[in-house]
């Protein structure tokens, strides 16, 4: 068997499967303790359909956090930002809550630039991009039935864009048209794209 940083999954797996009930919970806490994204993933993986909200609600507030944390100015570090929302949707599988933290991005990242003024360009990519996502995703057979649960947030964003420089409004603009071409008026969607 290899030790240290060279275990295989294979290794670790049998070691796993041979393990007995306190064995794994022991592993699982010591997991648990070495780190805050270990902590999230964990939790969020293993969450029971009532505790689902709270779990939701502490990745929205890291999010949150980079744009207008309780103390001080925001910090944007996109990465971490687009981090959790990848962490919540791999640990937990939720695809509702995924479109729900990628939106919450997009809403702090127009409202930054409404109560600050003008960024710069990597910003205005950064929150075009994850819009882009979203809408992508809720053009998916998974996605369109909660079309109607974001339809209003969407329209909001498009309102809350207008007069952005750096062609943003602009980008908002067509990508929220798309959507409501897509759900709203299907034959004017179609040919649109021809």
């Amino acid at each position: 068997m290899q030790h240290g940083l060279d275990l295989r999954w294979f290794d670790l797996k049998k070691t796993l499967q041979n393990a007995d009930k306190k064995e794994l919970i022991n592993i699982i806490q010591n997991l648990y303790r070495l780190s805050e994204e270990n902590r999230w993933c964990l939790l969020a993986g293993s969450m029971e359909p009532e505790a689902e909200p709270g779990v939701l609600e502490a990745y929205r507030e890291i999010i949150k956090n980079e744009f207008f944390p309780e103390k001080g100015h925001g910090t944007l570090r996109y990465s971490v930002a687009e981090k959790e929302i990848d962490s919540y949707s791999k640990a937990s599988g939720d695809f509702e809550g995924k479109l729900e933290l990628m939106l919450f991005y997009v809403e702090n990242g127009v409202d930054f630039t409404n109560e600050y003024g003008d960024i710069d360009e990597k910003f205005y990519n950064k929150i075009v991009d994850m819009l882009e996502k979203f809408c992508n995703l809720l053009k998916t057979p998974e996605g369109k039935p909660l079309y109607p649960r974001f339809k209003k947030r969407l329209f909001e964003i498009r309102k809350k864009s207008e007069g952005i420089g750096w062609g943003f409004e602009d980008d908002v603009e067509l990508l929220v048209t798309d959507i409501e071409d897509f759900f709203d008026n299907p034959a004017r969607s179609l040919h649109s794209h021809v």
